[in-house]
């Protein structure tokens, strides 16, 4: 918001109704003077002056208690309506009767002498045995003391309530007693309330003069309607509006601080961002080329004009329309709030969006045009405008051209009316130079309103060298760990999202940006690591874990697919060329809470893994129920069958001896104990357990006999 200072002696006051003939102080202040022949006077009122107010103006000394009527008294009286504030009246003696009044309001008496030693003039209301002072003005100092004047004595005290420099001011000289002529004269200021009083009974604020200069002849042209002595603040009262499209009408108002004696102007400027035209609102009055002009009435403090949304038949975002106050009458000066916004609530936001239909493509130098295809869903709903920009890699230049041709490195699409697809074509030269791959991204970077670009916005091209294919370095990279029930791993955003641990076993750093990860090996270059160095690189022995979320808006290791906790799938890493296959790996149906990896880490040997360890070396231990303290463990003295378990699991002992009496514990990862089943049956080599009652998961069996007790885990489906 601009911050403009403005000379205004009429801003707010508080209003009130006042009784005719009382008055604060400070109702009025005086703005000129003139104590050479013939004595002039000017002031203005700071409230409202209701009907017929009666304000005598007087050159008498106030003598501590009294007025000493040694000198002359004149009686102003407003007119028979009210006098709004700011209103300027100059009295002036001509040698007749009654002072002439130059503006609003009738006189009574005259001033006709001020002593050339020092003079003033006190305005009071009420009777002159018990005046209510409103306002002061002197022509030298105020006598420091009331209590010993005489009519020989020039100089008043200043009575009470009245302060000198607020509701009243007093003039010197260093060359003379005391200054002869003088007007309120200031540049451009800002004032609100009680503080125009402070400014303009500031001397500074003041052009004095003991010749012609100051006086009468020279003071600003008040009552020739023109102008005012003070321009008028002119804002918005909102800084924002909101309007429904289709709705009622919105009314923006502007406020002045003050009346203006003459009718003024103002231009408010319409600005729409891009997508918004004129057949998106209207407005009374109305717009031309793109301004709506308002006549502001004399003596308003208050103007406004309206706004409504028109209906346009499709989906789009809400729009956003800027009004500003452009070019001002004389009279009128732009304040803080210069500007309001308009939002257009949009009522359908129904969008199309367009993608790219796949984010990388491969294409050997020279070998013929390809197809770049866009797709728009659901069909476009109007005429949209598609601007599409290239970016171009380290060393690619005239490398290639675009049908559209490229203009500043965009291309600029259009769609019809239920067009569902677009296409650009790209053809690259043989430069015949043995050279790395070269890279080129299109990006989506600009649409019209009503479409939205969705989230394949780019595509990489990669421009294959056909003279010499370069060596693919294949590092020691493994896919290390898979999570497709990530349960208690959140990542950066707090998401559980399915992971896919990496595990960096080469002796030397990689950087796996431009690599290739999918879970399709079909298409390979299902995801490719963008070239963000801080996340993509990999030390000796570190591990990195990447987030299948299909987010690729988070960050550089978020992939654009995720993994299937039901059916298991297939992973596959590629280098950089999308050809060269690093790692693959098929992995199960997870269960909550496990894991499928390697163990050890890099090892050929994958696994079903009980405590997940993203980011850290792979563990294969199982959660611990415990024994009974004295029994010693035998391992492999039982096996179970089926495993996976489905509703009832068999125990069959292992070796040659037979137990009297076993007792059959199921517990689950967190050493609860889920069934106890103890066996009275004799001479028994093998036991049923019921475990129809078990949720999916992974538990432990524990098995204890008079000679042996056996841990043994399985896993109900």
């Amino acid at each position: 918001m601009r911050k403009i200072a403005t000379a205004l002696i009429f801003i707010g006051i508080s209003l009130f109704h006042l009784n005719a003939q009382t008055l604060p102080p400070g109702a009025v202040a005086f703005v000129g003077f003139q104590s050479d022949q013939p004595i002039s006077f000017a002031f203005v009122n700071l409230v409202d002056l209701e009907p017929n107010t009666t304000i005598s103006f007087t050159d008498n000394k106030w003598g501590f208690d009294h007025l000493v009527t040694s000198e002359q008294t004149v009686l102003w009286t407003s007119p028979d309506t009210i006098l709004p504030v700011g209103t300027i009246v100059k009295l002036q003696d001509n040698g007749s009767e009654n002072m002439q009044v130059i503006g609003a309001g009738s006189t009574i008496g005259r001033l006709y002498i001020m002593g050339g030693q020092g003079d003033q003039i006190l305005a009071y209301t009420g009777a002159e045995e018990d005046p209510s002072f409103i306002a002061g003005i002197s022509n030298s100092n105020w006598q420091p003391t009331c209590d010993s004047l005489t009519f020989f004595q020039f100089r008043t005290c200043l009575p009470v309530p009245l302060e000198n420099g607020v509701t009243a001011v007093s003039f010197t000289n260093t060359q003379s007693f005391n200054v002869d002529n003088g007007y309120f004269s200031v540049s451009p200021f800002q004032a609100t309330g009680l503080d125009m009083l402070t400014i303009i009974n500031n001397v500074n604020y003041w052009f004095m003069d003991n010749a012609g200069a100051g006086g009468f002849g020279n003071w600003p042209n008040w009552e020739s309607g023109s102008t005012q002595p003070f321009p008028s603040l002119i804002e918005f009262t909102q800084d924002s509006y909101s309007i429904l499209e289709g709705g009622s009408q919105a009314t923006i108002t502007l406020s002045m601080s003050a009346a203006q004696f003459t009718p003024q102007t103002v231009v408010i400027n319409a600005i729409g961002f891009p997508g918004i035209t004129s057949t998106d609102f209207s407005t009374v009055p109305g717009l031309i080329n793109n301004n709506i002009t308002i006549d502001i009435p004399a003596n308003t403090t208050e103007v406004s004009f309206s706004v409504q949304a028109l209906l346009d038949g499709f989906g789009e975002l809400n729009e956003n329309i800027t009004f500003t106050i452009g070019a001002l009458s004389g009279g009128l000066i732009p304040g803080d709030q210069d500007n309001t916004q308009v939002t257009i609530v949009n009522t359908d936001q129904t969008f199309s969006q367009i993608n790219f239909d796949s984010d990388t493509l491969y294409v050997t130098e020279g070998a013929g045009p390809i197809s770049l295809g866009l797709t728009i869903s659901p069909p476009a709903a109007a005429l949209y405008s598609i601007v599409v920009t290239a970016f171009n890699g380290p060393s690619v230049q005239t490398d290639y051209l675009t049908s559209p041709a490229l203009g500043n490195s965009q291309i600029l699409l259009q769609s019809a009316i239920n067009q569902t697809s677009l296409s650009f074509n790209l053809n690259t030269f043989n430069d015949f130079l043995i050279e790395a791959d070269e890279v080129v991204r299109f990006t989506i970077t600009t649409v019209s309103t009503g479409l939205q670009i969705g989230n394949t916005s780019s595509v990489v091209v990669i421009i294959r060298d056909n003279d010499n294919e370069p060596t693919v370095y294949i590092p020691e990279l493994f896919l290390n760990e898979i999570c497709s029930t990530n349960n208690s791993f959140p990542d950066e955003n707090d998401h559980l999202d399915d992971w896919i641990e990496l595990y960096n076993a080469d002796t030397s750093t990689v950087n796996i940006a431009g690599y290739k990860i999918t879970n399709n090996l079909g298409n390979p270059s299902l995801f490719t690591f963008p070239p963000v160095s801080s996340q993509t690189t990999m030390a000796p022995g570190s591990f990195k874990v990447l987030w299948a979320d299909q987010n690729t808006t988070q960050g550089a290791l978020h992939l654009n697919f995720t993994l299937n906790e039901t059916s298991g799938g297939t992973i596959g890493l590629y280098a950089q060329d999308g050809e060269t296959l690093i790692d693959q790996i098929t992995y199960p149906a997870l269960l909550p809470g496990t894991t499928f990896g390697r163990y050890l880490d890099g090892n050929s040997n994958w696994k079903l893994l009980f405590y997940p360890t993203p980011g850290a070396p792979n563990s294969d231990s199982i959660p611990d129920v415990g024994l009974k303290p004295g029994l010693e463990t035998f391992d492999g003295l039982y096996s179970i069958f089926p495993n996976p378990a489905t509703d009832q699991l068999q125990i069959l002992k292992v070796g040659e001896h037979v137990d009297q009496k076993i007792t059959i514990q199921v517990f689950d990862l967190q050493g609860r104990i889920c069934e106890t089943n103890v066996s009275e049956t004799l001479l028994g080599k093998h036991w049923t357990t019921n475990t129809s009652f078990l949720n999916s998961g992974v538990y432990t069996i524990r098995i204890t006999s008079s000679k042996s007790q056996s841990l043994v885990r399985f896993i109900k489906l």
